[in-house]
C-alpha cells in the first residue's frame, strides 16, 4: 500500500479501502452512528429532519443511503436524481423512470444500437511508446 490524499480533508495517509485518513473515517463512523440512533426512533424521517436533529451534513446522509449503510425497516426520504421529488428507494421516482422507458420505446434505434467494444480504440487513443534498439 502506498500514500494517498484523503478524499475528505486532503491530508496525506497510508492507502486503505475507505480512501480516507483515520480521522475522517472515525468522524464518518460517528456520523453514521448518530443517524442510525435517530432513525431507530424516527423511521420515516426526511433527510432534512435527520440533518436538523443530528447535525450530520445532508450530503453525508445521502452518501450513506447510496452506499446501502441505511437498511432495515427505515424509509428516509431523499430527492429523485432527475426532478428532485422526494423518494424512499432507488435513484429516480416512478414518473421519471416511466418517462425514460417511454423515450427508449419511442426511439427503437437507441435500444438496438450495438455497444462499442471496450477494447476498441479511436485514433489518437491508447499508449504510444517508442523503443530504440541499438
Amino acid at each position: 500500500m502506498g500514500l494517498a490524499n484523503c478524499k475528505e480533508c486532503g491530508k496525506l495517509f497510508m492507502q486503505n479501502p475507505s480512501g480516507m485518513c483515520q480521522d475522517c473515517y472515525r468522524a464518518e463512523e460517528e456520523n453514521e452512528e448518530k443517524v442510525a440512533r435517530y432513525l431507530r426512533d424516527h423511521r420515516r424521517a426526511s433527510i432534512t429532519e435527520v440533518h436538523e436533529a443530528t447535525g450530520v451534513e445532508e450530503k453525508t446522509i445521502l452518501k450513506m443511503i447510496k452506499k446501502g449503510r441505511i437498511t432495515g425497516d427505515i424509509q428516509v426520504e431523499y430527492p429523485c436524481e432527475t426532478c428532485g421529488k422526494p423518494i424512499t428507494e432507488g435513484r429516480v421516482c416512478g414518473e421519471c423512470g416511466r418517462r425514460v422507458l417511454e423515450q427508449l420505446k419511442a426511439d427503437p434505434r437507441a435500444a438496438q444500437k450495438p455497444a462499442e467494444p471496450v477494447s476498441a480504440k479511436r485514433p489518437g487513443e491508447g499508449i504510444h511508446t517508442r523503443f530504440n534498439r541499438q
